[in-house]
C-alpha cells in the first residue's frame, strides 16, 4: 500500500508549499469536474485523504511517527517549511503500566513528575523522564474518577459508584479516607486544586462541597434544574463552576455557597469545564460537540470551536493559558489557540475514548489516557507569542 507521500508524489521532506502544489497539480488531473471516470473518482478520494493529513502539521507528525521517520528528519523538514506552525506535538511516550482504563492524570507542581490513576484504583508516580513507574499505591474500596495534586506531597483522589462516594488523601503522613452514601446518585466529582475540598454533583440537581479530611459537608446548593454533569475549580480554589443537563454553567463562591453568575448560552448538556491558569478564560464543552470560550471578567463569549466527532470528556489549559487541550470519546486529542481563536488540529490518539488530559507545569509535555489503558505523552514545541 503506498504511503500518503507516494500518493501525492512527494518526498517526506516536502514542505507545506510543496504539499499544496502537489495536491493542486493532481486535482487538475483527477478532479470529477475534469475527469469523469470511476478510477479518477477513487484516485481523487485518495489524494484528498493524503492532503488532509499532510497539510495538517499535527496529523502529519503523528503519521510520520507511525512510519518510523526520525526526529531529525521531521525537524529538517520543518526548518525548510515556508509556513511554520504555532504548536506541534510529537509522541514522546506510550506507557502501558496500567491494567485498567485511565481516568486521572496530573503533575506535581514542584517536581513536574507525572501522576496517573486508573479504574482499579492504582495510582502511579512516574520518574522524571516519564519512562518508568517510581511508586505505586492502590486505594481500597470505591472507584477513583478524579485526582488532584496540591503540591505538598499529597495526592487527593475521589470517585463514586453504586451511590457510594469515596475520597482518599495520600501524603507524607498516614493515608486518610472516607466513604459516604449520598441521598442522590453522584454523577460528577472534582477535588479542589489545594486538596482541601471535594465538590460533587448529583442527578437530583444538587451540588455539594465536602472537606477532604473528614467528609464534612460544608456547602449544598440546588440551583440547577437538571443533573449536574461537570465540575471545575479555579486554580486558586476560590471559585467553582458547575455544568448541568439544563444547558447552564453556574459560578459559585465555594466558601459561602453564594451563586456569582450564570452562563446560559450553551444550548445542550455540559460535559466538561476548565478554567485557564491566569483566570482569564473559561472553557465549556457540551454534547453538541461545541467548545465555547468565555472571558471570565464579563462572561462574554469570545469563540466557539468545533472539531470532535463525539462528546468531549475532559479539558485542560496550557500553563501559559493560551492553548486548550481537549480529550474526546472519538479517541482524539484536540489543541486550540484560545487567544487567536484558531484550532491546531486533532491528534488521532486512540480508537477508544480518551477520558483525561493534562499539561506538565512547564508546558513541555501533554499527557492523555483513556479506555485503551495506554498513557500517551507528547512533547510540545511552540511559538508562544
Amino acid at each position: 500500500m503506498p504511503t500518503l507521500y507516494e500518493t501525492l508524489g512527494i518526498s517526506q521532506h516536502a514542505n507545506a508549499k510543496q504539499v499544496r502544489e502537489a495536491y493542486h497539480k493532481l486535482a487538475r488531473e483527477y478532479h470529477p469536474d475534469v475527469n469523469t471516470s470511476q478510477d479518477a473518482h477513487d484516485r481523487m478520494a485518495e489524494i484528498n485523504v493524503a492532503f488532509e493529513v499532510l497539510s495538517d502539521p499535527l496529523r502529519r507528525n503523528q503519521y510520520d511517527s507511525s512510519l518510523g521517520y526520525t526526529t531529525a528528519e521531521r525537524e529538517s523538514r520543518q526548518r525548510e517549511s515556508s509556513r511554520p506552525t504555532a504548536v506541534e506535538a510529537e509522541i514522546y511516550r506510550r506507557l502501558r503500566q496500567h491494567n485498567t482504563p485511565i481516568y486521572g492524570i496530573g503533575f506535581e507542581p514542584a517536581t513536574g513528575r507525572m501522576v496517573s490513576s486508573s479504574f482499579d484504583n492504582e495510582i502511579i508516580w512516574w520518574d522524571k523522564k516519564i519512562e518508568k513507574p517510581m511508586r505505586r499505591h492502590k486505594f481500597e474500596g470505591g472507584v477513583v474518577n478524579a485526582i488532584s495534586i496540591p503540591g505538598d506531597q499529597r495526592v487527593v483522589a475521589a470517585g463514586s459508584t453504586e451511590q457510594i462516594l469515596s475520597c482518599w488523601t495520600l501524603g507524607p503522613e498516614r493515608p486518610n479516607s472516607w466513604r459516604q452514601t449520598p441521598k442522590s446518585w453522584v454523577c460528577s466529582v472534582a477535588p479542589s486544586p489545594d486538596g482541601k475540598s471535594l465538590a460533587y454533583g448529583t442527578v437530583n440537581r444538587s451540588v455539594h462541597i465536602a472537606r477532604t479530611s473528614d467528609g464534612f459537608n460544608q456547602v449544598s446548593t440546588f440551583s440547577h434544574e437538571e443533573a449536574v454533569t461537570a465540575l471545575a475549580w479555579r486554580s486558586d480554589s476560590g471559585m467553582l463552576a458547575t455544568g448541568s443537563a439544563d444547558s447552564t454553567v453556574r459560578l459559585w463562591d465555594p466558601r459561602s455557597g453564594r451563586e456569582i453568575s450564570v452562563i446560559n448560552r450553551v444550548i445542550s448538556t455540559v460535559t466538561s469545564i476548565a478554567f485557564s491558569p491566569n483566570n482569564k478564560y473559561l472553557a465549556i464543552a457540551a454534547v453538541d460537540l461545541s467548545i465555547r470560550i468565555f472571558k471570565l471578567s464579563d462572561l462574554s463569549l469570545i469563540k466557539t470551536f468545533y472539531g470532535h466527532s463525539r462528546p468531549i470528556e475532559a479539558m485542560a489549559f496550557h500553563p501559559r493559558s493560551w492553548l486548550l487541550g481537549t480529550a474526546s470519546r472519538d479517541g482524539g486529542v484536540g489543541l486550540w489557540d484560545v487567544r487567536r481563536g484558531i484550532g491546531h488540529g486533532q491528534i488521532e490518539a486512540s480508537h477508544q475514548p480518551i477520558s483525561c488530559i493534562a499539561f506538565s507545569p512547564h508546558g513541555k509535555y501533554l499527557a492523555a489516557g483513556g479506555l485503551d489503558k495506554i498513557l500517551r505523552v507528547w512533547r510540545l514545541s511552540a511559538s508562544y507569542e
